[in-house]
């Protein structure tokens, strides 16, 4: 323990010491930028870059009075650039002594076409249009070997959280397209670590308004934050791409690659991965040294996939991709729980060893068409087809309240799924005349077709600690279950203009689904076979939309009003005999008002009530006894719960210093409640069904800030999440009322400059408080985690990098346990032009990994230890493929300047 702590006090010295001596010493520019009528310009972007590579140095843009300040500047010869789109670009050569600046009053002029005009070779790192912000990534520094999240990363107001998604600007981004397209269904994940960082020559940060709203030209207030890759010139002839190979210690492996080939009307994409390392995809450790998702146990992975799009015309695409996934997943835990009931306590142990492996095929395909001025139409499809097999084999111990063991349970089951799933949608969108009078008609079906052969062999040993009443129980079952689905839904919107920005709007639809199951189980009890299970169910849910509203469209400010008339059918024969067949009627208000009262500033509420209908998992009167321990059935008189919904949205940007804010609230409480009903037996057996009960409510909440500390070069981000829920639970015929309240608080500090050396570090806490009305029993949970990186270019060729994570758990149920993690890296770039990439990397370096989960429910606690890979060491080797022309350096092109010509 001591060792650990001493280790973190380094760790933290290290980063303190390079903070002071990187940003110990600094001056200030700052200016006023107007136009040639005097007027201040804002969004104007103020850069200051080195003169021989153009990397950017320190960003801002001026504010409403056109007013810019730069600070943190070190002494030094600088090239300073001021640009705004449509006006001449101003820069010139600035030289920063050991004092401030102040260039006073800039004067931009407005651009045009002249050969005597000034001619801008420099890089311009940033500008700033509409609702799209572009970063240059000349202006930034990349190695050879970096991915698009590398590079992303470095962007200013672009973060990558712990769990991999990424959010700009404060908000999380929806899609990542590559020159305006799509890229294997917006799979974010394939994007980020698949293309290359230097194929990519800017980065636009999208606020896009809803397919809606740019087709009719009525803005509704929705937007959704995109990212677009732009790719170099250079880059769309020939191919380009990256192949590498590792080889670890305790027979660790990984292999990886991809090739893209993209012109102005195609993009063709290809890549594979094969690794026996836990790597899905996503990253083990996160790049700013915080652990993402659990990569407990052994996971072996191969992936390989390929996209391709065409560009019939402009705004017109089709796009098509298909990928294959293999995963080996074989897991070993231990866990330990406590549950209670109204009048009982008790406690089990449990040995788990599984072996999952699963074979997909997934295809994916989509045709757009934007091309005539104020209609869209829209078809996408996909498919996917899984073949699972697994085998899993477990042993459960119960003790009684006097700590005795009184049962105990051994248990194998296997299992060889075949499934298979698809959908089509078409939807499209018509702006009829410049009013706006506009249509809006959508379709989709979609299907499921599961075939799953189970099977499962225990034996039960009940009263262990009662010797007059001992027994056992040995019963062996197979199961044969299939399951299909069909479901399609239709609808139609009118939209008629009143007066100028006032709408009225009708809209109807359908939504049907259809669900039917067979099942052949047989069972032996003890060699005795019982009688079969077999049976045929039948279910249909099928509801009915007629919604009338009021729209009001007007620059800032959108406002929708709305009441619909739902009717909901519920249909459900068992061996073709009828057990339900119920009709609701319900009313559904909806309202939502955006509010943006200055470019990157909005706020938005909305409400709806909405109802749910039971599933057919819920209602299906068949009991299911496949594992003897755990029975459940459902309940035919179960209702639809009713749900009123409120949330509100603030988003704020600041693009002067790229600090942001982003807040979301909400509120939603649920009556005639469908609730889990559960009984326990002397022998440990739980059965559970479902019941309407009472009312049910979440609150959520979240705050996100990013700002840049001026004077020092860092930037802290700083978020807090919370959430509230109350629910009821029925454990042996009494009400279990539980309240979960839980929060967490990130707090993380990085550099500006990462041109040279990238650090961050940063804690995170999560704490939750659960407490249950029955036997008063609590629990209060509470998390540290304290991480830090350092990613250091040593030389442009040599790189050191290394991440530190310690984890602190906290359990009032469970002993407080803490968890060390150390990973280090050096990489090599050699060949020519950096072309090779060579990497040596140690993971887990003090072997502290538990592989620790808890977790709570209505009436249990569970703490879970999973084996994992522990320490291991690899060396690997990647080389890049690039474009037989359009030479460029690890850095990109020093030939970079400014000229006039005359």
């Amino acid at each position: 323990m001591k060792k650990e702590y001493t280790t973190l006090k380094i760790t933290l010295v290290v980063l303190i010491s390079l903070f002071c001596f990187t940003y110990g010493f600094s001056q200030t520019i700052k200016g006023i930028v107007i136009d040639e009528d005097k007027v201040p310009l804002e969004f104007v972007s103020v850069a200051l870059l080195q003169p021989k590579d153009s990397m950017l140095v320190k960003y801002t843009s001026t504010g409403q009075d056109g007013k810019f300040e730069l600070s943190e500047i070190k002494e030094g010869t600088y090239l300073f650039q001021i640009y705004l789109m449509t006006y001449q670009a101003n820069q010139r050569i600035l030289k920063v002594e050991n004092k401030d600046i102040d260039l006073g009053i800039i004067n931009l002029k407005r651009e045009v076409n002249k050969l005597n005009e000034v001619t801008i070779n420099a890089v311009v790192p940033i500008k700033i249009k509409q609702d799209t912000v572009a970063f240059n990534t000349k202006a930034f520094k990349v190695k050879q070997d970096d991915n698009v999240e590398d590079l992303i990363k470095k962007l200013p107001g672009i973060q990558i959280g712990t769990d991999g998604k990424v959010s700009a600007q404060g908000q999380d981004v929806t899609k990542i397209l590559v020159d305006g397209k799509e890229f294997f269904n917006n799979d974010q994940t394939i994007a980020l670590k698949n293309l290359t960082a230097d194929a990519v020559k800017s980065v636009q940060i999208v606020d896009e308004e809803s397919d809606d709203a740019r087709t009719t030209g009525i803005k509704d207030g929705e937007k959704n934050k995109i990212i677009n890759l732009v790719l170099k010139e250079g880059k769309k002839s020939g191919y380009f791409g990256k192949m590498g190979a590792g080889i670890g210690t305790n027979d660790r492996y990984t292999t990886n690659f991809d090739i893209n080939r993209f012109t102005s009307k195609t993009q063709l994409a290809v890549f594979g991965n094969l690794n026996n390392i836990n790597n899905t995809g996503a990253t083990i450790f996160r790049r700013d040294g915080s652990r993402g998702s659990s990569n407990s146990g052994f996971l072996t992975t191969g992936t390989a996939g390929a996209n391709y799009n065409y560009e019939f015309k402009k705004d017109l695409n089709f796009n098509i991709d298909y990928n294959y996934g293999y995963s080996d997943n074989e897991q070993e835990e231990t866990s330990k729980r406590t549950e209670f009931t109204d009048d009982k306590l008790f406690t089990s142990d449990r040995d788990n060893k599984s072996q999952n492996v699963s074979n997909n095929h997934n295809v994916n395909f989509s045709l757009r068409d934007r091309s005539k001025k104020g209609a869209y139409l829209e078809f996408r499809g996909n498919f996917r087809k899984d073949n699972r097999e697994s085998n899993s084999s477990n042993s459960t111990v119960f003790y009684n309240e006097n700590e005795l063991e009184d049962t105990n349970s051994e248990r194998t089951a296997s299992s060889e799924d075949d499934r298979n799933n698809g959908g089509l949608n078409f939807s499209y969108r018509k702006k009829i005349n410049e009013k706006g009078r506009n249509i809006r008609v959508r379709a989709g079906i979609s299907f499921v077709d599961n075939n799953d052969m189970n099977y499962q062999e225990s034996l039960n040993k009940f009263n262990i600690s009662d010797a007059i009443n001992y027994e056992e129980s040995n019963e062996i079952t197979t199961r044969n279950e299939l399951n299909k689905s069909l479901k399609y839904n239709a609808s139609f919107r009118y939209m008629e203009p009143i007066v100028p920005h006032h709408f009225i709007s009708f809209s109807s639809s359908i939504d049907n689904e259809k669900s039917d199951e067979d099942l052949n189980q047989i069972k032996t009890i003890n060699l005795i076979e019982q009688n079969p299970l077999i049976y045929s169910l039948d279910y249909n849910k099928q509801v009915f939309d007629n919604q009338l509203g009021y729209v009001y469209s007007k620059d800032k400010f959108q406002l929708y009003i709305s009441g619909a008339l739902e009717s909901m059918k519920q249909k459900l024969d068992l061996d073709n005999i009828k057990v339900i067949d119920k009709t609701y009627d319900n009313f559904l208000p909806r309202a939502t008002a955006s509010y943006e009262y200055k470019k990157g500033k909005r706020i938005r509420f909305r409400y709806n009530k909405s109802t749910s209908l039971p599933s057919a998992n819920q209602v299906s009167p068949v009991i299911n006894d496949f594992n003897p321990l755990y029975i459940s059935t459902g309940n035919t008189n179960l209702t639809p719960e009713e749900s009123d919904n409120y949330n509100l949205m603030f988003y704020s940007h600041d693009f002067k210093n790229a600090n942001s804010f982003f807040s979301f609230f909400s509120y939603s409480k649920t009556t005639n409640a469908i609730v889990s009903s559960r009984s326990i037996d002397d022998n440990y057996i739980q059965y559970s069904t479902f019941e309407n009960h009472g009312s049910k409510s979440n609150i959520r909440g979240h705050f996100n800030f990013s700002r840049k500390i001026k004077k020092i070069g860092f930037r802290y981000n700083f978020s807090i999440s919370g959430n509230a829920n109350d629910y009821i639970t029925i454990i042996d015929g009494e009400y279990n009322k539980t309240k979960s309240k839980g929060a967490n608080f990130n707090l993380s500090l990085s550099n500006e400059n990462k041109n040279n050396i990238d650090l961050t570090f940063g804690a995170k806490y999560g704490l939750n408080k659960t407490t249950y009305s029955l036997q008063d029993r609590d629990r209060d949970y509470f998390e540290q985690n304290y991480y830090s990186k350092v990613d250091f270019d040593i030389t442009n060729s040599l790189n050191f990098n290394t991440q530190f994570d310690y984890t602190l758990y906290t359990d009032n149920n469970f002993d407080s346990q803490n968890v060390p993690i150390w990973n280090m890296a050096v990489e090599y770039a050699f060949l020519k032009g950096k072309r090779g990439n060579l990497k040596l990397q140690v993971l887990d370096i003090l072997d502290k990994n538990l592989g620790l989960e808890r977790t709570s429910n209505e009436n249990y606690f569970e703490e879970t230890y999973k084996k994992n890979l522990g320490t291991y060491a690899m060396l690997s080797f990647t080389y890049s493929i690039k474009p037989p022309t359009g030479k460029e350096s690890k850095r990109g092109s020093n030939n970079r300047g400014w000229r006039h010509r005359h």
